[in-house]
């Protein structure tokens, strides 16, 4: 390790494990007080773990992250869901059973000091700090191949270099790959060390969906790959993206290194020539081991353009089959039932699909994300200026001295949020400077008392949503410049007659409707949008229990309710609001049923319409 030595990293998983900070139900399996390391790689380590109460139940835990080499938090999360997911419906991939990421302090003695449970966020505000480490929980299975210190390949089930293994092989990863594929998951990294044996049901099965991507419309650009199985559009950057196609080259050249001693194409070990194997006009040459007829297969999977492959994994399944003599094999009828059942199913959903179902093009993606982008942009223009202008008139509702406006460190204010509303679209610089905003609305409110402006700067900046806390700022900027005029005179009817709460209930309606729109437009992250919203709903109820206390207190004559506070009307505010949002929701369950309502009944009169013509 270049960080620390193994026996280091030893210690430092077992003062985790012994410390239950890993996953309670399970412990490290030990040998002479040693953790059982089945294995290691160039970023990680595979350690073998038992059931707690089952010791004869073993199992294999993934450590990644002691060569500072980790995925993002996301990206990890988002792999394992789907393998975890994938498990489920296929025998044939590697079961995951759970993962976890911790923040470890480590001394320079290897001794563990501090570790925390981080989550995405924390994670990259806690960067510089320790070891951010990534653990899978995953089923323990054997590996088919195995490299000595002198990087030597050699297989460790010998069956694995007969044509009638390779096929058993085959026809199960390759209903595996199918079933990712159906997913719209891409592997992207077939390999034989990602393909495992199964002692205990007799199969391979594929892992490590690591670098794995979904693929809403079966493509994907980012270029990741390992020398020798890598496609050719890939590896030679021949395009800016690619697809399932570039799985079965990878799964191709796995098949070939099994039939042909571990050799890839041109090359004389397990070691890839690059510029011979994708030489547009190189021919493969026929595995040592293998048929004409598995030949001819692998040479198609490993076609140097896209199009000339196998286009989806059911097609080449169907080919292992027919092109096969199986009635002299062990390969179970169940297999074969299922991989002609799979075959099946592809070709019938082929011929079900309609035009205007086939999946879009890159273009038109990007075309779609611009206009919804452009909508967003448009939409978040017009919930600015709403804001801003409600936002000004409760100024003037809730506050009636206008001296604080002539003071030179409340001048300061809006300039500061506003700027705090830039630096909130960059990283770096937003907690500071989040921080220092609050804090400068802190002081002015220290100085000159709590005012309705100092209280909503405050919120919107902790909100952290640039739109909100540039209305913030051009709210209090508008209110001051017109107090200072005297051009708000003729809105003194809102203090006089206590309307400014009225203004405080359109105010968060708009702010929910808001925020609304940008779960719609999916601007917002799954973990922000539920916090806001559970924030938000609790928000009221802290109101109006607020407001119980104050009244109670001061009928008792413990506290006087400030002028502020008595303004803005808490039981009242709070009910009102909560009643407004609850029909809100209602209000957009009810046109999401009557627009589905509308599309079946629609889709109903297609269906009828291609009846009457098929008869």
């Amino acid at each position: 390790m270049s960080v620390f030595d193994k026996d280091t990293v030893n210690r430092v998983i077992m003062q985790l494990d012994d410390c239950g900070c890993l996953f309670p139900q399970f412990e490290l399996s030990k040998i002479n007080n040693e953790p059982v390391l089945l294995g290691y790689g160039g970023f990680s380590s595979v350690y073998e773990m038992s059931n707690r109460e089952r010791t004869d139940l073993k199992f294999a835990l993934k450590v990644i992250g002691f060569e500072r080499h980790t995925i993002s938090s996301a990206s990890f999360w988002d792999t394992g869901k789907i393998q975890w997911i994938l498990c489920q419906e296929s025998k044939y991939i590697a079961r995951v059973l759970d993962a976890r990421e911790l923040l470890v302090d480590v001394d320079e003695h290897g001794k563990v000091i501090g570790v925390l449970d981080v989550s995405k966020e924390r994670w990259e505000e806690e960067s510089e700090k320790g070891f951010h480490l990534q653990f899978v929980l995953m089923e323990k299975l054997e590996k088919i191949i195995e490299k000595d210190r002198f990087k030597k390949v050699s297989l460790l089930k010998e069956k694995l270099n007969t044509e009638e293994e390779v096929l058993k092989f085959a026809l199960e990863i390759g209903l595996a790959l199918n079933m990712a594929h159906g997913y719209s998951v891409l592997h992207r990294d077939i390999k034989l060390e990602n393909v495992f044996w199964d002692d205990h049901e007799k199969i391979y099965k594929l892992g490590d969906f690591g670098i794995a991507k979904y693929a809403e419309d079966g493509s994907a650009e980012t270029v990741v790959y390992t020398d020798g199985y890598g496609a050719p559009e890939i590896e030679r950057r021949l395009y800016d993206h690619y697809n399932a196609t570039a799985d079965i080259y990878s799964f191709g050249i796995t098949l070939y290194l099994l039939l042909n001693n571990l050799k890839f194409p041109g090359s004389e070990g397990y070691y890839p020539k690059v510029e011979v194997q994708y030489n547009p006009d190189y021919v493969f040459p026929a595995p040592v081991n293998a048929s004409e007829g598995m030949t001819k297969i692998i040479r198609k999977m490993c076609s140097f353009r896209a199009e000339d492959r196998y286009q989806c994994m059911a097609d080449v399944l169907s080919d292992l089959v027919m092109n096969n003599e199986l009635e002299d094999t062990d390969i179970s009828e169940e297999l074969i039932d299922m991989v002609t059942e799979t075959y099946r199913e592809e070709k019938i959903m082929q011929e079900e699909t309609r035009p205007e179902e086939r999946p879009k093009t890159r273009a038109e993606r990007k075309e779609e994300q611009k206009l919804i982008d452009q909508l967003y942009k448009e939409g978040s223009i017009k919930f600015g200026i709403v804001i801003t202008l409600i936002m000004a008139l409760l100024f003037r509702g809730m506050q009636e001295d206008v001296s604080i406006a002539i003071n030179w460190f409340f001048l300061a204010l809006p300039v500061a949020v506003l700027f705090e509303a830039l630096f909130q679209r960059v990283k770096e610089f937003r907690l500071f400077f989040g921080a220092l905003t609050v804090g400068l609305i802190g002081i002015s409110a220290f100085q000159m008392g709590i005012t309705m402006p100092h209280i909503v700067m405050a919120m919107v900046v902790l909100i952290g949503c640039p739109v909100l806390t540039a209305s913030g700022a051009a709210a209090t900027g508008i209110w001051m410049g017109l107090m200072l005029s005297g051009k708000l005179s003729f809105l003194d009817f809102l203090w006089k007659y206590d309307l400014g709460w009225i203004l405080l209930v359109a105010l968060f309606i708009a702010v929910n409707r808001y925020f609304h729109m940008r779960i719609e437009w999916e601007k917002t992250t799954y973990i922000r949008a539920y916090l806001g919203i559970y924030v938000y709903d609790k928000g009221f109820l802290v109101m109006i229990f607020a407001g119980v206390v104050l009244l109670i207190l001061q009928h008792f004559e413990v506290i006087t309710i400030p002028e502020l506070v008595n303004r803005i009307h808490l039981i009242r505010t709070g009910i009102i609001s909560f009643i407004a949002v609850c029909f809100l929701v209602w209000w957009d369950g009810y046109l999401d049923e009557d627009e589905e309502l509308v599309e079946s009944e629609v889709g109903d009169e297609e269906l009828e319409d291609v009846d009457s013509l098929d008869e």
